[in-house]
């Protein structure tokens, strides 16, 4: 591949955020793709005009926002990563730590993505889909019975990831998994009770048996009273754990 026209002489500003910038967005507009190697290091320096210093600076943070995997040893060097959620998921969390997160404000991001999300993918949901989403909850109601916590664990969260993953929609795959992964921190802090992780599992059973009968109304409907469930059944709570109010 030729690297030539990719990147340009950086000569003004922040060098190492400018860096940053024109290698993201060949990476967003296809230019580069997952696999890719980025030129030996001499060559980048030489394309940007940069010393080997800021270069590195550059690729590390590059590293970090997950976009690069720089390899060690012999053939090595910057490849271009295909995006790791969690790296992601935790970039978007250290910048909405500080700001003021409550659990109404991440429940109403979902009542307007997951309930048209149910409805978009009821279609596409086979019978493995419905056999594994039935295995989450029930595996959710056996933990219940042996007096274990099910809030914020992976068989609660899956039920919801697994329908964003059916709509093969890579932002609504990330929003999904990190609001609903971020609420699970908040819910935990609450402690809610007993009752509470109950009502979830009732909820999620009639949205898995609202999408077994074909009836994608009666899933968008059950699965807005299961968001509508978790707002009033927890309260207000902000993202540092202080509590602001509960009803």
């Amino acid at each position: 591949m030729d690297f030539s026209p990719v990147f340009s002489n950086v000569t003004q500003g922040n060098i190492s955020q400018a860096i940053i910038k024109q290698i993201r967005e060949a990476i967003i507009s296809g230019k580069l793709r997952p696999g890719d190697r980025l030129p030996p290091e001499n060559k980048l320096m030489a394309q940007f005009g940069v010393s080997k210093h800021t270069l590195r600076e550059s690729l590390r943070s590059l590293e970090n926002m997950g976009l690069i995997k720089i390899k060690q040893g012999a053939g090595g060097g910057p490849v271009i990563h295909e995006g790791d959620l969690q790296v992601t998921r935790e970039a978007i969390a250290n910048f909405l730590s500080f700001q003021k997160i409550s659990i109404k404000d991440l429940t109403e991001v979902r009542k307007l993505i997951e309930p048209h999300l149910v409805s978009a993918v009821s279609h596409k949901l086979n019978s493995e889909d419905l056999r594994y989403l039935a295995y989450l909850n029930q595996a959710c109601k056996d933990a219940l019975a042996q007096g274990e916590n099910i809030i914020g664990g992976e068989y609660e969260l899956d039920f919801h990831i697994h329908l964003a993953r059916k709509s093969e929609n890579p932002v609504l795959i990330m929003i999904t998994d990190f609001v609903n992964r971020l609420l699970a921190e908040l819910k935990l802090e609450c402690k809610p009770s007993p009752k509470f992780s109950r009502d979830v599992v009732a909820h999620h059973e009639r949205i898995l048996e609202s999408l077994k009968s074909g009836d994608s109304e009666s899933a968008v409907q059950a699965m807005y009273e299961h968001l509508t469930q978790v707002d009033e059944g927890i309260g207000e709570i902000v993202f540092n754990g202080q509590k602001e109010s509960n009803p």
